[in-house]
């Protein structure tokens, strides 16, 4: 059953009405990410997408959507908000994005969902009623929150999307590297561990995959959303995929590049990669995997237990 939406003034939400007391009807299903990965879509209680919260870190909500158009109507503006280069921290129309692409996967932590949204109540800026729906489901969830005076202030927690458009192998991928962005948005120790990885990690290395940030937009002034990036790309594969990962995946699309390629380190033309890549990249997977492994019974590639589900 799809549902029942009780807001009155959705295209003019955080403008006309901005201190909107919104109402939500249904709670998110408790879940393990195995077990979203595999949850029927036709138990789906809307056909656009369904709700849930991680059982294990309740404040994580994650999004499963039918397809990429309906995750770009609910995040695409976010994305380019929050993470992309020459556009962090501005709202951009839907004309000045239309043709650029968001991401296939979203996550995004309460301080910047708050920012976003009083960014937009500030501007007056029309949000597309997509994006009202959202702030209705993350001010009920309280991850963001409106004070007295109407500001959308930080509550507590995150959220991560992933979409049924992506093929099993992709969404396993997706769900696992937006699954450990959402645990570095609400624990601070994983943020440190990362901080310091990221700060020790070979220089030539620590190159590459700043490099390869630039080349897909992200915006590499913004510390913090490397160091999370840096973390989530180790993790979203196993420690054995690492090193080809890295050492030859990532590294020939930088070699693609003739401006970009004169950061990489020798090629070995035997194997097509990489070596110094793979091995530092690999080193870096097997410290974060024991680290996850220890801290919460997960592994690089894997953000559910070994058990029956």
């Amino acid at each position: 059953m799809a549902r029942i939406k009780s807001y009155s003034c959705i295209l003019l939400i955080l403008t006309v009405c901005p201190a909107l007391s919104f109402s939500w009807e249904e709670e998110p299903i408790p879940a393990d990410p195995k077990v979203i990965l595999n949850y029927p879509q036709k138990n789906w209680r809307d056909p656009r997408y369904e709700l849930f919260r991680w059982d294990d870190f309740p404040s994580v909500l994650i999004f499963d959507t039918a397809d990429y158009r309906i995750q770009d109507a609910f995040f695409k503006r976010l994305a380019f908000f929050v993470e992309k280069a020459g556009f962090r921290g501005r709202l951009a129309t839907n004309q000045e994005i239309a043709d650029l692409h968001g991401w296939n996967a979203h996550d995004y932590r309460a301080e910047d969902l708050a920012a976003f949204f009083e960014t937009a109540r500030q501007t007056r800026f029309r949000l597309n009623a997509e994006e009202g729906e959202l702030a209705d489901i993350l001010l009920g969830a309280h991850i963001i929150y409106q004070s007295n005076g109407g500001e959308f202030l930080p509550g507590t927690g995150a959220l991560v999307s992933i979409s049924r458009e992506s093929p099993d192998y992709l969404r396993s991928r997706f769900m696992v590297h937006e699954g450990f962005h959402g645990i570095f948005f609400i624990d601070e120790d994983f943020r440190d561990f990362s901080r310091r990885r990221f700060e020790n990690f070979s220089p030539q290395a620590k190159r590459f995959i700043i490099n390869f940030f630039d080349y897909q937009h992200y915006d590499i002034k913004d510390q913090y959303l490397v160091i999370n990036e840096f973390m989530a790309h180790v993790l979203q594969q196993s420690v054995s995929q690492a090193g080809e990962y890295f050492g030859k995946t990532l590294a020939s699309r930088i070699d693609a590049s003739s401006w970009r390629r004169a950061i990489l380190p020798p090629k070995d033309e035997a194997t097509g990669s990489w070596p110094g890549i793979a091995r530092a990249f690999q080193a870096e997977a097997e410290a974060f995997s024991e680290y996850v492994n220890r801290r919460w019974g997960f592994a690089a590639g894997r953000v559910w237990r070994i058990d029956n589900r």
